[in-house]
């Protein structure tokens, strides 16, 4: 176990966190009684997602743990946080899944994906649909090499819907069809910039309602 017991059942304790109250747009934790965080108030960055669920605060130890799983490559990590995530997905009724793909690449040089890996707990141990339709944008430059304002400008650039023939092939564990809704996977929340570019091209594409879930969030 990558985490004591006692921090697993109170510090990353997800029983009641969709009675949190949170931005209706962002899913920040709100320090006021308005419905919305002031950035959402003035306008903010979230158009197309429908709702933001984040499990946790991107701050102390957490900005330590998602370092050692994500940088490090200490995947015990992975089946905890998959488990977290998989029983906050379940409370909300989510059936289809979408990753945020990795940059191109990745998974061959490092030899994982963080996400990735969670999709495959997601797909094989706790049953739901995990379509990969999303992939990077070839040329585009890594978020993370990008500031706040630069990262903004990547929406509806940075990825795109794959093939047609791998579409396809994704679509047949959903009976060949686009699902109303889908649930966009991440593990941290900065700016919002990759889960709205996601959000966007999947409603291009035909999807009705995008919801987005992540580990973590920078408040």
């Amino acid at each position: 176990m990558p985490v004591c017991s006692f921090c697993a059942s109170t510090v990353y304790s997800v029983e009641n966190i969709l009675a949190k109250r949170r931005c209706s747009v962002c899913g920040k934790p709100l320090v006021s009684e308005k419905e919305k965080c002031m950035e959402c108030r003035d306008g903010g960055v979230y158009l197309h997602t429908d709702t933001v669920t984040p499990l946790f605060e991107y701050r102390l130890w957490n900005k330590e743990i998602l370092f050692i799983w994500k940088i490090l490559g200490v995947r015990s990590l992975s089946p905890f946080f998959a488990e977290k995530m998989a029983y906050v997905l379940r409370h909300c009724s989510a059936e289809c899944i979408v990753p945020v793909p990795p940059r191109k690449g990745k998974i061959a040089q490092k030899g994982w994906d963080q996400i990735e890996e969670l999709c495959q707990f997601f797909e094989h141990i706790y049953g739901f649909t995990v379509l990969r339709i999303l992939e990077r944008n070839s040329g585009t430059v890594e978020q993370k090499k990008l500031g706040r304002q630069g990262r903004l400008e990547t929406i509806g650039k940075s990825f795109v819907l794959v093939p047609e023939n791998k579409m396809k092939k994704q679509l047949k564990k959903n009976g060949g069809r686009l699902p109303d809704q889908v649930w966009l996977i991440d593990d941290i929340l900065t700016t919002g910039s990759t889960a709205e570019s996601c959000a966007k091209v999947l409603k291009e594409g035909g999807i009705k309602r995008v919801n987005v879930m992540a580990l973590f969030t920078a408040a």
